[in-house]
């Protein structure tokens, strides 16, 4: 499937989601965004399995990005 999470159950709390996304970084998606006008919805923040933001893309879906947390 490639960097996508998949869900399994009740989607209830994730109606507003089109996906979420597993990138190595928030940093460039970040970029991404700005250059092609899209808009930070929920800012970078910590949760319990890594860094995520969510984002509406121009075309209107809005997409979850993890950066999940490695382990050192």
């Amino acid at each position: 499937m490639g960097p996508f999470l998949l869900y399994s159950g009740p989607l209830e709390k994730y109606v507003s989601q089109t996906a979420t996304v597993i990138v190595d970084s928030l940093d460039p998606v970040l970029r991404a965004l700005s250059t092609a006008g899209g808009e930070v919805l929920e800012a970078p923040a910590e949760v319990p399995n890594g860094t995520r933001l969510v984002a509406r893309h121009p075309d209107g879906s809005v997409f979850e990005y993890m950066q999940p947390r490695t382990s050192t």
